[in-house]
C-alpha cells in the first residue's frame, strides 16, 4: 500500500493498481478511492472451489483509502474479511447501493460515512464525481447492484461496469467513451464472456479497456488473451490493456 500512495503523479494524471478479481485502486490529486477490494478468502468459506489462487496482493490491514466503493453485495465485492481488518472506518467514506449499504452497516461500517448512490444517482464526495451507471443484476439476491462512472476534478475518469450480465440496455445506459474502462470477461454466472464483454467495450469505446473477474478462482477463470483478440478482431488492440496485478497503469 505504501507504494501506491508514494507513487508520484503530475496533477493531469490518474493511477490504477488492479488487486485481482474486480478490486481496484484509484489515485489522482492525492485522492485514494478504492472499489471492491476482496483481500481474504471470505468465498470459500464452506466452498473451498472458491478458493483465492494467490496470496492477497495487500493485505486488509494495510489498506488505505479516502472513499471505498462497493458495487454490490457478493462477497468477492463486498468482503466482510477485507472489511473486518479494515482500519480506517471512521476516516473513511463508504459508496454502496441501498442494498448492499445496509450490509455495511451489520459490519460495522458507521450509517454517517456511507453514502448511498443508486443506478441514476449522482454526488460528488471529496473532490469525486460518482455517477450509479445501470447495471443487470447478475442474481435476485443482488437487485441493486450498481456501476459506477467516477470522474475526479482533474477530469480522469473511470467506469467500473460492476457484475453485470450483457444487454442492449446496458449499451444505452453507460457512459459513452471513459476514458477507463473495468470490464468482467469470466463468461460465467451471469457475467459476459470475452465476446461479449469486447462487444461492451466496442460500444463504448473507452480510451482503454481493462479485463476482470477472470484470475483469482480456479472455477471461475478465464483467459484474457481471448478478450484481446476479440478486442482486435474488433480493431481496439490499442485499447486493451491487461493489467498486472499491483503495477500502476498512469494516464493523462
Amino acid at each position: 500500500m505504501r507504494s501506491i500512495l508514494e507513487h508520484i503523479l503530475s496533477p493531469s494524471q490518474a493511477a490504477i493498481w488492479w488487486l485481482g478479481q474486480a478490486g481496484y485502486v484509484i489515485r489522482a490529486l492525492e485522492l485514494t478511492v478504492v472499489i471492491d477490494p476482496y483481500l481474504s478468502d471470505s468465498a470459500a468459506n464452506g466452498a473451498q472451489e472458491f478458493s483465492r489462487l494467490y496470496p492477497a496482493p495487500v493485505q486488509p490491514e494495510d489498506l488505505m483509502a479516502d472513499i471505498y466503493i462497493v458495487t454490490h453485495d457478493h462477497l468477492d465485492h463486498l468482503d466482510p474479511g477485507t472489511l473486518s481488518e479494515y482500519q480506517y472506518k471512521l476516516d473513511t467514506w463508504f459508496v454502496a447501493p441501498s442494498l448492499a449499504a445496509k450490509k455495511l452497516i451489520s459490519l460495522g461500517i458507521p450509517e454517517s460515512r456511507i453514502t448511498v448512490i443508486n443506478v441514476g444517482e449522482s454526488k460528488t464526495i471529496q473532490g469525486l464525481e460518482i455517477n450509479g451507471i445501470f447495471a443487470l443484476p447478475t442474481g435476485p439476491d443482488v437487485l441493486d447492484t450498481t456501476g459506477y462512472h467516477m470522474k475526479f476534478a482533474n477530469g480522469r475518469n473511470v467506469y467500473h461496469t460492476s457484475d453485470t450480465q450483457f444487454h442492449p440496455l446496458l449499451v444505452a445506459a453507460a457512459p459513452q467513451k471513459p476514458e477507463v474502462m473495468m470490464v468482467p470477461v469470466n463468461g460465467k454466472w451471469g457475467n459476459p464472456g470475452p465476446e461479449q464483454a469486447a462487444e461492451l467495450s466496442y460500444a463504448l469505446q473507452p480510451k482503454f479497456v481493462m479485463p476482470n473477474h477472470y484470475d483469482m478462482m480456479a472455477l471461475n477463470a478465464e483467459n484474457p488473451e481471448v478478450f484481446k483478440w476479440f478486442c482486435t478482431k474488433m480493431n481496439m488492440q490499442e485499447q486493451c490493456i491487461i493489467p498486472e496485478r499491483m503495477q500502476p497503469f498512469v494516464w493523462s
